[in-house]
């Protein structure tokens, strides 16, 4: 296995007990340790076939400059969480997470945690294991748990097959007279590219933030009967479709089984999902990212010179 290394990563947070350290930012220094297998990188030079060290290094920043925790252990195991999500390839992270200027008596140079986790203690891996499925304080990244209202969650929809744009508002449509589904919000109509398989039209895409009483595996179900109830035939992967509806985010929530994965394992790698989130702030916020960080990975995602936008949808 592999090691890459990310070191002295400096960006100024407001973490920390004290009321002042919530107030005022600190530096924060930041190292990091990847293993992963780059076996492929030696050959082709692609970047492709390793972890793009740039994103690894917004999600630091995001983290430290977007959130607020008092205990750097809780900082360190989200960006740790969030990095294991933003790519699969990594199997092991080490942290070191230091605080300059921390508040205390005495000549020291600085006061940190290192932490070291594996893919496998941080991501539930299978259905038959204990899955998170409306968030607590143990899965929450800075929210509090709320189990008696609804839960925040962006989706994302996509076609290619027929009239794209109907297709995408008759979805809409039934998720608007869907029970335990509340549409809070809606992005523009962008016209991308295919993906992966690229013999095919070209797609509509959209996203919507949504509020919902059911659980992650509840909305997945519901999902899945709108697009059988449109006619959605199953196909290959990256094949075409009438409709497509993906959950991105849950509020609060990462989910790794068979069935489902939460935030979805692919997004920050795909302008046709991202951009249509970053013409809603508070599903940005919902998907754990800032607006800074979604226009750059939006930018560096493949599929981003074929987007065209279209219109309100």
């Amino acid at each position: 296995m592999d090691k890459i290394l990310i070191a002295g990563i400096k960006t100024c947070g407001k973490h920390g007990v004290l009321a002042f350290e919530r107030e005022y930012p600190q530096i924060f220094t930041v190292d990091m340790e990847l293993w992963v297998d780059n076996s492929k990188s030696y050959l082709s030079d692609d970047l492709q076939d390793t972890v793009n060290y740039a994103g690894v290094y917004d999600i630091v920043k995001s983290v430290i400059e977007a959130q607020s925790f008092m205990l750097i252990e809780r900082l360190s195991y989200v960006i740790i969480e969030k990095v294991f999500v933003y790519d699969s390839r990594i199997q092991r992270i080490k942290i070191r997470t230091m605080k300059n200027k921390a508040p205390l008596v005495g000549q020291f140079d600085y006061a940190g945690v290192e932490i070291e986790k594996t893919r496998d203690t941080v991501l539930i891996q299978d259905a038959g294991t204990k899955v998170s499925i409306t968030p607590d304080v143990s899965t929450c990244t800075g929210a509090e748990a709320k189990p008696d209202a609804g839960y925040k969650a962006v989706l994302s929809l996509g076609s290619n097959i027929g009239d794209r744009k109907q297709n995408i508002q008759k979805a809409l449509e039934m998720l608007t007279t869907s029970a335990g589904i509340n549409i809070l919000n809606k992005s523009k109509l962008y016209e991308t590219e295919p993906v992966g398989y690229v013999d095919q039209e070209k797609f509509y895409n959209a996203a919507i933030l949504v509020e919902t009483t059911l659980n992650p595996f509840e909305l997945r179900i519901k999902t899945k009967d709108i697009e059988n109830n449109l006619g959605r035939k199953k196909t290959f992967r990256w094949g075409p479709r009438l409709i497509d509806i993906d959950i991105i985010a849950y509020e609060g929530c990462m989910i790794n089984t068979n069935g489902l994965t939460l935030p979805h394992k692919e997004y920050m790698q795909r302008a046709f999902v991202l951009k249509p989130i970053s013409d809603m702030p508070d599903a940005v916020a919902v998907a754990g990212l800032n607006m800074a960080l979604i226009e750059k990975m939006t930018c560096c995602a493949d599929d981003y010179h074929g987007l065209k936008y279209l219109g309100p949808l």
